[in-house]
C-alpha cells in the first residue's frame, strides 16, 4: 500500500509485521480448518461484496461458495430476546429455507442463532453466516454446535483472519457483509439501538428493504422493530410477507402456503387468548397476570395449565412467559 496512504509509520509497522508471518504456517492452518481464503481476483468471492459500496477484499471461508443468484435474507435481532421472537425468528428461518432462500445471519446469540437453528432444521437452503472473528475463534462459545453446522451445510464467512479475537469493532465491520449479501433484512426483535439497527442502517445506504415484526408496544426488545414500522418499513408477520418482498409470492397467498409459513396453533378460549396476549411483556407471576386479566386466580391457573400443556406458555422459575 502506498506510504502516502497511510503514512510512514503505519506503513512500516505493517511492513515489518507482513515480514513476519510464516506463511506456511498460515497455510498449514487454513488447511486444518477446510479454510479457504478470496480476493476480488477470486472467482469465488462473493460478488455482492466486490461490488458493494464498502467492499471485502479479503474473505476467510468454510465450506461452500455462496450461491450468487438465488435470493437471500438477512434475519437479525437482539441477543436478549424474548421466547416468542425465538420462536418466530426459528420460524422465519425455516420457511423461508424451505422455499430456497438463503438465511444471513451474524450466528450471535438470540435471534441470528436462532434463524439459523430453524433454516437448518429444514434442511433445504443452504445457509450463510458472517462473523465477527476468526474461523478460528469460535463467539460466542455457546454456538460451537451451530459454527459447525452452518460450515457443513452452507458457508461460514468473515473478513477477520485467523486467531483473530471477536473485537467490538469488528462487528459494525461484520453487519455492512450482513446487509451487502441480502436481498431483504428482517429485524425480529430489536431495542431503538444495537447492532440489528446498524446493519439497518447499513441496508438503508445500500438501498435493500428492510422489514420488521411487529411487537408489544411493552416489550423492550420490541421497541426497535416497532419504530422501523413506524417510519414504514414494511411488516414481516410471516414467512409469505417476506417471500412478497422477494418477489418469490404474491400478497394474500398465505391461503395456499406450505404448512409452517404461518404460526399454527389451537383453537384458544377467550381467557386464554387474553393471558398470551398479556405474556407479550415479558415473564409475570401468576398472580400479576390475574390482576392484569381482571380474572378469578383458580380460572387463570386452569388456563394457564392448558397453555402449558400447548407449549404456548413455559415456566420462568414463579414467573410464567410466552414459549
Amino acid at each position: 500500500m502506498p506510504e502516502w496512504v497511510i503514512g510512514d509509520d503505519l506503513h512500516n509497522l505493517w511492513r515489518d509485521h507482513a515480514r513476519g508471518i510464516d506463511l506456511a504456517a498460515v497455510s498449514a492452518q487454513l488447511e486444518s480448518l477446510d479454510a479457504w481464503v478470496t480476493t476480488p481476483a477470486s472467482h469465488q468471492h462473493p460478488s455482492a461484496v466486490v461490488d458493494d459500496i464498502d467492499p471485502a477484499p479479503i474473505l476467510f471461508r468454510c465450506g461452500r461458495v455462496p450461491d450468487p443468484t438465488g435470493p437471500a435474507v438477512a434475519i437479525v435481532g437482539t441477543r436478549r430476546c424474548t421466547p416468542t421472537g425465538r420462536s418466530v425468528a426459528m420460524e422465519l428461518g425455516s420457511g423461508l429455507a424451505e422455499a430456497g432462500v438463503t438465511v444471513v445471519s451474524g450466528l450471535a446469540l438470540g435471534i441470528d442463532g436462532a434463524a439459523h437453528r430453524g433454516a437448518l432444521a429444514a434442511n433445504a437452503a443452504p445457509v450463510v453466516g458472517v462473523v465477527g472473528s476468526g474461523l478460528d475463534m469460535v463467539y460466542p462459545r455457546g454456538n460451537r454446535d451451530l459454527w459447525d453446522a452452518v460450515s457443513a451445510a452452507g458457508t461460514l464467512l468473515t473478513e477477520a483472519p485467523l486467531g483473530a479475537e471477536p473485537e467490538g469493532w469488528r462487528f459494525p465491520a461484520r453487519n455492512r457483509l450482513l446487509a451487502a449479501l441480502a436481498d431483504v433484512v428482517v429485524v425480529v426483535e430489536s431495542k431503538r439501538a444495537g447492532g440489528s439497527m446498524h446493519t439497518v442502517e447499513e441496508a438503508a445506504r445500500r438501498d435493500v428493504t428492510v422489514m420488521a415484526v411487529p411487537g408489544s408496544v411493552r416489550n423492550p426488545a420490541a421497541a426497535g422493530t416497532n419504530l422501523l414500522l413506524s417510519e414504514g418499513c414494511a411488516p414481516a408477520c410471516s414467512t409469505d410477507d417476506v417471500l412478497v418482498a422477494l418477489g418469490l409470492a404474491t400478497a394474500g397467498a398465505s391461503g395456499g402456503a406450505r404448512p409452517g409459513t404461518e404460526i399454527a396453533r389451537p383453537q384458544l378460549d377467550p381467557l386464554e387468548e387474553t393471558l398470551l396476549g398479556l405474556l407479550d411483556d415479558g415473564p409475570v407471576s401468576l398472580d400479576a397476570l390475574a390482576l392484569r386479566a381482571a380474572a378469578p386466580v383458580p380460572d387463570v391457573l386452569v388456563a394457564a395449565e392448558r397453555l402449558e400443556r400447548l407449549g404456548l406458555l413455559a415456566r420462568d422459575g414463579a414467573r410464567v412467559m410466552r414459549a
